[in-house]
């Protein structure tokens, strides 16, 4: 087997370096995008689950006013209170979907950033020792 130069073997180095650059880039944006995902569904979901609440909040002050005026005659308003309690019922299934999704979703390429450091140490050492193995 032959030695290669010197001046062939920073070429390579080189070479090896910017498609290593170019590939933790692409991973980097990969995670990156996937975090960001899923923390916009995550936020989606919340902002419809508070949406649900504010709506919510309305059939309360319906459900008062009409305790108020059927006094406990128990005829319409149990149904506007029937209503509320199911949109909480569904804003609180948003909420329980929501969180899990906003606790995954980290947008830093934390695999991106270990497989960087892993490549520096391997480009050191073929720098130190350009005759040895590149692993």
């Amino acid at each position: 087997m032959s030695e290669r130069s010197i001046s062939k073997l920073v070429k390579d180095i080189s070479a090896d370096a910017q498609a290593l650059a170019q590939e933790e880039a692409a991973l980097a944006k990969s995670e990156a995008v996937a975090g960001a995902k899923n923390l916009g569904i995550g936020v989606g979901l919340a902002l419809g689950a508070v949406f649900l609440l504010f709506l919510s909040s309305f059939m309360v002050l319906f459900t008062a006013a009409a305790a108020l005026h059927e006094g406990a005659g128990w005829a319409w308003w149990l149904s506007f209170l029937v209503v509320f309690g199911a949109l909480v019922l569904i804003a609180l299934i948003l909420v329980a979907i929501a969180l899990p999704l906003l606790k995954k979703g980290n947008p830093t390429p934390t695999s991106a950033i270990e497989s960087g450091k892993s490549a520096f140490q391997a480009i050191k050492r073929a720098v130190s020792n350009p005759g040895g193995p590149r692993y």
